[in-house]
């Protein structure tokens, strides 16, 4: 089997806690004068800007596209001031097992609803950046669905029909939801916004609290190595 496998960020990749995206929470205060402006906000696994745009509904702020570029100059410098901090980990055993696929004849890309920008300041801090060579993010579409649908797209024309199967890896409810959206198969991983007992409502295809409980999955077949 040779797969094309599409990581979520927050939670998958990124280990999620309190501090993974202060940049993103004192880019909003600073870019809108707001004190505690993500106060009620749930932005696990929405895209950044719809999580922009819910501020501004909260806050009876106007949208327009000069205060979204505004917005994306103060995150980019807030992103820049904690390139040396670390509150950006990896989750469990994500790296090696993102380095193995890199050296297999899988394809890896990313559905996020992290900014570009954003996404490549997270994996870069790990180290992994450099093995997503496509990907659908928050600045391709509003929407989960909409974001995957584009990274899907974006995987194809990269890789062509060079694959057996598609998967989705992520830790919350929408990425199930998504993953059957764009016909993948969905591998929920327990460490991130949903408990496994939420996740297992929705019968993933696979369940794991490490993912070296899926090795077996992907390279247990010649063809994967």
């Amino acid at each position: 089997m040779k797969a094309l496998i599409f990581f979520d960020i927050n939670g998958t990749i990124i280990m999620r806690d309190r501090r993974t995206d202060l940049p993103y929470y004192q880019a909003i205060d600073k870019c809108l004068g707001l004190t505690d402006g993500m106060a009620g906000v749930d932005n696990s696994a929405r895209s950044d800007q719809d999580v922009f745009r819910e501020v501004l509904r909260n806050h009876q702020i106007a949208y327009s596209d000069a205060l979204w570029q505004n917005f994306l100059t103060v995150f980019s410098d807030c992103l820049k001031s904690f390139q040396t901090s670390d509150i950006w980990r990896q989750n469990v055993d994500v790296v090696p097992f993102i380095k193995k696929l890199a050296n297999s004849k899988h394809h890896l890309a990313l559905i996020s609803g992290e900014l570009k920008m954003a996404a490549q300041f997270k994996l870069q801090k790990i180290g992994v950046w450099q093995y997503f060579s496509s990907g659908g993010f928050g600045d391709d579409d509003l929407t989960r669905f909409g974001i995957a649908e584009v990274a899907l797209k974006k995987a194809t024309a990269l890789y062509g029909n060079d694959f057996d199967d598609i998967f989705v890896i992520g830790d919350t409810l929408l990425d199930i939801k998504t993953a059957r959206h764009i016909d993948a198969k969905i591998i929920s991983i327990t460490t991130g916004s949903n408990s496994r007992a939420e996740l297992a409502e929705l019968k993933p295809d696979y369940l794991i609290d490490r993912f070296s409980e899926i090795e077996q999955l992907f390279f247990n077949c010649p063809s994967a190595t």
